[in-house]
């Protein structure tokens, strides 16, 4: 399965340090894009937690796709829910951002999810077909649904919802898009409860948010992953 560890902005220099010292898996790692450099050339992957919809010019504090790729990274999360709620992106910025992501070669992982009391099929399917409008090549888009009730709150749906949904996705993208796509599941996964999860049919892997910043946890699930 693919294990996607998503550092969001929660560890410092020291920890940072830390985990690269005490973790070396083969799974992909997004760390904050100031410390990427101290990721490479180890045998995870390293991604981006964001990228730019423009190539290159005057965007202060943004990172582009092409700035990524050329320094190794392979992948790039587009989407995820704390962005569309903190930075407002809107569809149409996050489908920008795909279609630059795709163009130069970084495998994609698009977020989509609802909040809780939203009609979720209508949610996720507006989500995605304004994601990728235009978007051509799917080969390497990889599709994250992380509920976005569950983030961070260490509750999760039960197996059952997160294969239903996940089988809604995947006929979304064969019906409109005539593709196959990855889709992983993310929301509050840890050590507590991969067990569990792992056991849902037509998965290909996790997101995982907090719990990927703390190398012994990390460990614990790749580990049972492997079982």
């Amino acid at each position: 399965m693919l294990v996607i560890g998503n550092l969001k902005m929660y560890m410092t220099y020291e920890q940072v340090k830390t985990l690269i010292a005490n973790f070396d898996e083969e799974i992909v790692l997004c760390p904050s894009a100031i410390f990427i450099p101290y990721f490479l050339n180890h045998r995870y992957e390293v991604g981006i937690q964001d990228i730019s919809m423009y190539d290159l010019g005057s965007h202060t504090g943004e990172i582009s796709a092409c700035q990524a790729r050329q320094l190794g990274v392979t992948y790039a999360i587009v989407g995820h829910s704390e962005r569309r709620k903190y930075n407002q992106e809107t569809n149409e910025e996050i489908n920008k951002k795909i279609i630059k992501g795709l163009e130069n070669n970084l495998k994609v992982i698009l977020c989509v999810g609802e909040n809780q009391g939203e009609d979720k099929e209508n949610v996720i399917e507006n989500q995605l077909l304004n994601a990728l409008k235009d978007v051509n090549n799917l080969e390497n888009l990889i599709i994250a649904y992380e509920p976005v009730w569950c983030i961070g709150t260490g509750i999760t749906p039960t197996n059952e919802q997160i294969e239903a949904t996940i089988n809604f996705i995947q006929t979304i993208i064969k019906k409109k898009f005539n593709s196959n796509v990855k889709v992983l599941y993310g929301g509050s996964v840890d050590k507590d409860n991969i067990n569990t999860l792992k056991k849902i049919n037509n998965l290909s892997g996790f997101l995982i948010g907090k719990a990927s910043t703390d190398y012994r946890q990390l460990k614990e699930i790749v580990a049972s992953l492997r079982d």
